[in-house]
């Protein structure tokens, strides 16, 4: 006869005479063992369950009025982030307010500790991506955790919890030293993959049908910046976080034929450039501009030119009577969402920094002179010619060719 038979959550062994329930500690947060005074086995399998069912009852009604899943709902219901709802509800929650392996469910969420938060980083890590098959980047756990930072925060300021909890700090890329113990930052030439033409032809059009037909506002003007950004991008070879950091002050809209971008700070060069604006970028600049403008002088937003963003979004929530123009931090998952609606297969080879790198070839191609794309885009000569295609420069080999006259004897 079988002595001992195991159920989702709990479990009935029979010592001697008598069978007795075993509940595991996930429910309510220590381990339980009760008699059911009975040798019968069908007798003591349905005791158990009617215990069971009514320890878990209790739990659900009444531990979880304060726990991590009721907070993490009333917080996805206050905020109007898109990207804090979809991460609380596929990670946190999950993890947090669901059991995940041996992880108990924070019942009280004044309860969660540092630990917690070191063991959720240490959890994410394991996990493998579906797509890659590797482990999750440092860069997308620092996106996730900053929903969970905002969250605490937010806990933290409606009274739920009474002190500040500090995450453990995720580095994106470890820094590399040379023999003088000066950082070397990797460059990212060569392993990222330039946009064909046919590619972003079908980029720009499917963004703007989407634009379009979109119904809802946030999420227009959402897309409509991302059609700005990405026209931006492939039009200067600025990189991401460069453009990202503007202020409307470091713009100049009449320079030479064009306009120009003023004192871009190139982290990796730790110095300052200009960049040139094509007519085009400019008249495009002057729209967003103009609307962005538009939407401050509509909500009473003083609209200070050296405070806010080139990029930045207009959030409105008419609920709550709140507005703000604030600067996008990222729009690398709404692109990449938006090249699996184009169905152009990217992975990590193709992201925001390949209009970086599809500007560069294409000024090569048109054999313009090396320095000034450098100049330009903030990168060495050496970088292009390592990483860029420089037979196009052959096509009129005689104008390397000294005059006659002029060779040394």
């Amino acid at each position: 006869m079988e002595n001992k038979i195991t159920f989702n959550g709990y479990s009935i062994t029979k010592r001697g005479n008598c069978w007795h329930l075993y509940i595991k500690k996930e429910l309510t947060g220590k381990r339980i063992r009760q008699s059911l005074n009975t040798y019968d086995k069908d007798t003591a399998i349905t005791r158990a369950r009617e215990i069971y069912l009514a320890l878990q009852a209790e739990y659900d009604t009444g531990v979880g009025q304060n726990s991590f899943r009721v907070n993490a709902e009333d917080f996805i219901a206050a905020t109007n982030n898109p990207q804090h709802r979809e991460y609380m509800k596929r990670c946190f929650i999950p993890y947090f307010g669901d059991k995940i392996g041996n992880k108990t469910k924070i019942k009280d969420i004044n309860k969660l500790t540092n630990l917690d938060l070191i063991k959720y980083v240490e959890y994410r890590r394991s996990i493998v991506s579906a797509k890659t098959h590797k482990p999750s980047k440092p860069t997308t756990i620092i996106r996730e955790n900053n929903t969970l930072r905002s969250f605490l925060n937010w806990c933290y300021t409606t009274g739920r919890i009474s002190k500040q909890l500090k995450l453990p700090t995720i580095r994106s890329k470890e820094n590399i030293y040379d023999e003088n113990g000066n950082p070397i930052f990797e460059d990212l030439s060569g392993k990222r993959s330039a946009f064909t033409s046919e590619e972003i032809q079908k980029i720009f059009s499917t963004l703007l049908k989407e634009i379009k037909s979109e119904t809802n506002q946030h999420t227009k003007r959402r897309k409509l910046l991302l059609f700005y950004y990405i026209n931006i991008l492939y039009e200067t070879g600025i990189r991401p976080i460069e453009l990202r950091n503007l202020t409307w002050r470091q713009y100049q809209p009449n320079f030479g034929e064009g306009g120009l971008f003023n004192e871009v700070y190139s982290r990796k060069q730790n110095n300052k450039r200009c960049i040139a604006l094509s007519p085009k970028i400019v008249k495009m600049l002057n729209k967003l501009k103009f609307r962005q403008k538009r939407f401050c002088e509509l909500h009473d937003i003083e609209f200070n030119e050296d405070k806010i963003n080139i990029i930045s979004i207009c959030n409105s929530n008419n609920e709550s009577n709140r507005y703000e123009i604030k600067a996008v931090k990222e729009l690398d998952n709404g692109f990449r969402r938006l090249l699996d609606r184009c169905n152009i297969a990217h992975t990590n080879s193709k992201v925001l920094y390949s209009y970086r790198h599809a500007y560069i070839s294409a000024l090569v191609q048109n054999e313009i002179p090396t320095i000034n794309i450098a100049k330009q885009c903030g990168t060495s000569v050496k970088m292009i010619e390592q990483y860029y295609d420089q037979s196009s420069h052959l096509a009129n080999m005689s104008q390397l060719f000294l005059p006659t006259g002029a060779r040394a004897s």
